[in-house]
């Protein structure tokens, strides 16, 4: 198989590219802090920037409406693992070494090989920090983030285990740190009459330790310690990831919803007012006009896998699904569709932007804003247009993903054969190398109902090609196009080697 090295290729963009881009950073005069805060399934709908009527979101509100808003964003993948693996390699999914939440071998990781924007930071003097989720990579491997170019690392590793909110232990670098305060905890959980959680059999409620407050502490203080010297936060909250549970629900408790809708919000809140915080700390130490902050979400809408409803359907409620038809785990338009801003205070004004990117265009956009020459990318820089000069913003051909991996497990892995396009104002997609291309133009269809393929043959052929040209095979999970035979081989030779595996931890959730 032919898997992209990105620490042994050239790891050289075009210069003629870069000194194009650079006639707009004239105003860059340092290195500015990097803080990338990604949330965790945030449906479009969920923030009141975006329309939300039934709760606020005023901070992160505060990102978008001061800096840019692009409305033609997407996530590098439909899932969370893979999409982060995008983030962090500047890689479409043609290109990624994860592609999918599993592999043949179960939950897969990067390489010693994989180039990651925290190694090319690191090169700038960027001292470098992770909290949160990571998922593309167990303890025990080379793709943990103490080994991917941060300096510090705090959070859950596994993915799996960052579906609790109240773990037994945590990762500090190479350290499992344990929190007995949560010991016993399986769930089951209510709230008091002012709407504060309580735990079921953990020996002291008021106690218990939530981990995205544990997290939220570290990402603070590494902020107050690397003041003085550039810094790269990435801030991989869970938030608002179910399961749904939240430690109070009071400001929502007398609204007529059921309880998970107020956790929903009560997480959403959650979420905002750490935002809110880490705006204050950057205001408070002088650090706010040399600081940019990056905010996303993971993937497309996914809150119905919460409330036991119909895959993909919208909420009666929040409504906060978007336009766009599926979600979360198909690499349709509104699987990939995200709320992402940039804000930096004197330096971006405030704009909307319809330029198509991805969270893969993040590694190349921070090259360009710590003066970084040399690095390989999937992705194009958004300085122009962060900048203010969007007519000298190089556009991307093509926006590539496959996979994508909702079912069951046999499922994904005889299925995942999907191939999906943005391309200029059309959203093209395929079930298999072997079906028929769909095309859909998104300014008048954004439902993607009315399949134009029959009208538009050069559109079609130029997609055969682009897809041809993204996919590069991968060792570890399904090709578009291979057979069971092939798949079947990958597996066999997964187990002879000991590592198929879903989890280290299979039973840890909390």
């Amino acid at each position: 198989m032919n898997q992209i090295n990105y620490k042994t290729l050239a790891l050289l963009i075009s210069m003629a590219t870069l000194s194009n881009s650079c006639e707009t950073t004239t105003d860059i005069v340092q290195k500015p802090n990097i803080i990338f805060i990604l949330s965790d399934d945030l449906s479009y709908g969920d923030l009141s920037i975006n329309g939300q009527k039934e709760f606020t979101t005023p901070n992160i509100d505060k990102l978008a409406s001061g800096g840019i808003q692009f409305t033609n964003a997407y996530a590098g993948a439909s899932e969370c693992a893979p999409s982060r693996a995008s983030l962090l390699t500047g890689s479409h999914m043609g290109h990624s070494r994860i592609r999918s939440n599993r592999s043949i071998r179960g939950q897969d990781h990067l390489k010693d090989e994989d180039f990651t924007v925290a190694e090319l930071l690191k090169k700038a003097g960027y001292t470098t920090c992770f909290t949160g989720k990571w998922g593309v990579g167990l303890p025990g491997t080379e793709g943990v983030p103490y080994l991917q170019g941060f300096d510090h690392s705090y959070g859950f590793y596994d993915q799996r285990r960052a579906t609790g909110f109240y773990p037994n232990f945590l990762m500090e670098n190479e350290k499992k740190v344990v929190i007995p305060e949560n010991y016993g905890f399986k769930g089951k959980h209510t709230y008091d009459g002012n709407g504060k959680l309580i735990l079921d059999r953990v020996k002291d409620p008021e106690k218990v330790i939530n981990s995205q407050d544990y997290l939220h502490e570290k990402a603070i203080q590494f902020i107050k310690d690397n003041k003085d010297a550039p810094f790269f936060l990435y801030y991989s909250t869970q938030l608002p990831h179910g399961p749904c549970i939240t430690p109070d629900i009071g400001k929502f408790k007398d609204k007529p919803w059921d309880q998970k809708h107020k956790e929903w919000a009560g997480m959403i809140d959650h979420l905002d007012r750490n935002v809110g915080e880490i705006i204050k700390t950057l205001e408070d130490l002088g650090e706010a006009d040399n600081t940019i902050i990056f905010f996303a979400g993971d993937n497309g809408y996914s809150q119905w896998g919460y409330f036991n409803r119909t895959p993909w359907e919208d909420d009666p409620i929040f409504k906060n699904k978007g336009p766009w038809p599926n979600g979360k785990f198909i690499i349709k338009d509104g699987g990939m569709r995200i709320p992402y801003f940039v804000y930096w205070p004197g330096k971006i004004q405030s704009a909307i932007s319809d330029h198509v990117t991805a969270l893969y265009d993040f590694l190349a956009t921070a090259g360009q804003l710590a003066g970084v020459e040399e690095y390989e990318s999937d992705g194009i820089s958004l300085v122009p247009t962060l900048m203010g000069n969007p007519e000298k913003q190089l556009v991307h051909d093509y926006l590539y993903w496959e996979n994508g991996s909702f079912g069951t497990s046999e499922q994904i892995f005889w299925n995942s054969h999907r191939q999906s396009l943005r391309v200029g104002d059309y959203f093209i997609f395929r079930e298999h190398p072997e079906a028929l291309i769909e095309v859909y133009d998104l300014t008048k269809d954004l439902q993607c109902e009315n399949n134009l393929a029959g009208e538009v043959d050069d559109v079609v052929q130029q997609a055969k090609e682009y897809m041809e040209e993204a996919h590069t095979d991968s060792e570890w999970y399904v090709n578009p196009g291979e057979s069971e035979k092939e798949i079947h081989v990958k597996r066999a030779e997964a187990e002879r080697e000991g590592t198929f595996q879903e989890s280290i931890w299979p039973n840890a959730n909390y």
